[in-house]
Parts: C-alpha cells; structure tokens; sequence
C-alpha cells in the first residue's frame, strides 16, 4: 500500500467520523414515555387490611405500534409515522407501567408485578389484568382513541371478566406533548375501569368469606 493511498484513507476515516459526530450532535429526535395520570380520590371497596398483589400484563399492541416511533391518525384513516418522535421504551412495556402504576393509586395496593413474572409469583397473585389494544392512536390537535379488549383472571388462571373498552380524549394543543397526555388520560380512565371491577371482584369475594 503506497503512502498517498494510505494518507487518503486517513482522511476518508477521519471525515467519516467528524459525519457521525455531527449527526450525533445535531440528532433532533425527540423522546417521549407514558406515565399515569394522577386520578381523583376514590375510596376503594377493599379496605387497606385486605391487600391484594396484582399482576398486570401481558400488555399486546397492534403490529403498526411496534415500533419506537411514533404513529398517528388522520381523518381518513391513513397513518404517519414520525421518525423523530421517538417512544423512550417499547410501547407495549410503556402501557403496562403506565397501567401498572394507576392501579397503584387507585386499590389498596403495594404490590403490583408487571408480566413476565417469576413462577414462584404466579402462587400469589390475586389478580391478573391482560389487555389486548386494538388502537391507540389519534392526531395532535384532534383526539385519540384507546380500543382495548381486557381479561380479569382470578387465582389458578380463572377468567372472572372479560371486556372491551374505547375511551376517547380529546388533544387540545397541536404539539406531541398534549398527544402523549391524552393517552395518559385514556390509560388512567381505562385503569378506572379495571379497579373498579377489581372492587366488586373483591367485595363479592369478602362477602363470600362472611
């Protein structure tokens, strides 16, 4: 190999990585996580004395959500997908917790495991909460919809419920920010609807015992 050939493949090298760098530098992605709403104060049913462990999980998504990016809905139904609105976890992982942490808030309860759990965990589950999301989607300065199946599992695996629930919100500003609380605020309203079967769940089951 001659010197000048190895000089221009130096300098090849060398721009090479003052490109990479500055595409690092000048990333303009943005990146956004779930998080639950904070909902208005409910009493629940159980009382703290009667806690429960709840399993959430597992959380499936529709094919065109598997993805880090973010996707949106027009009004004819098209979808775009936004290279630099990035989610900052898989979505499906992001829903659970989402989920996850409303639950939390709202039953007495402290302990919450996300799926997969470990099996020795299975054996002291009082409930388990699996969903299914057909949508969730919409568009900044329109609304979103979350369209979700969810199954209510007792100990040993026993379907106690089985429902489906489309919960809309509007997005008030046209900006990815007030997009991603919408869908906080549909998560928070569907962990609503979960906890209060949980109750009646566990009230029918209290009233059983007595």
């Amino acid at each position: 190999m001659t010197r000048a050939h190895t000089t221009r493949r130096a300098a090849l090298v060398a721009a090479l990585a003052l490109t990479l760098t500055a595409c690092a530098v000048s990333d303009p992605s943005r990146y956004y996580a779930l998080a639950a709403s904070r909902p208005p104060g409910r009493i629940p049913v159980a009382t703290a004395a009667q806690t429960i462990t709840i399993g959430v999980g597992p959380v499936t998504i529709p094919g065109y959500l598997e993805r880090p990016q973010v996707v949106t809905r027009n009004a004819n139904d098209g979808l775009q997908i936004w290279p630099y609105h990035r989610w900052a976890e898989p979505l499906d992982i992001g829903i659970a917790q989402a989920l996850a942490d409303d639950l939390g808030t709202r039953l007495p309860s402290d302990r919450i495991a996300l799926y997969p759990w470990p099996g020795a965990m299975a054996r002291v589950i009082d409930y388990q909460v699996a969903v299914a999301v057909v949508h969730l989607d919409g568009a900044p300065g329109g609304r979103i919809t979350l369209d979700a199946r969810w199954r209510l599992l007792g100990k040993g695996g026993k379907e106690l419920a089985f429902k489906r629930s489309t919960l809309t919100e509007s997005v008030p500003e046209s900006d990815f920010p007030a997009f991603v609380a919408a869908m906080n605020r549909a998560i928070s309203r569907l962990g609503d609807e979960i906890s209060q079967e949980i109750d009646s769940q566990s009230a029918s089951r209290s009233a059983t015992k007595d």
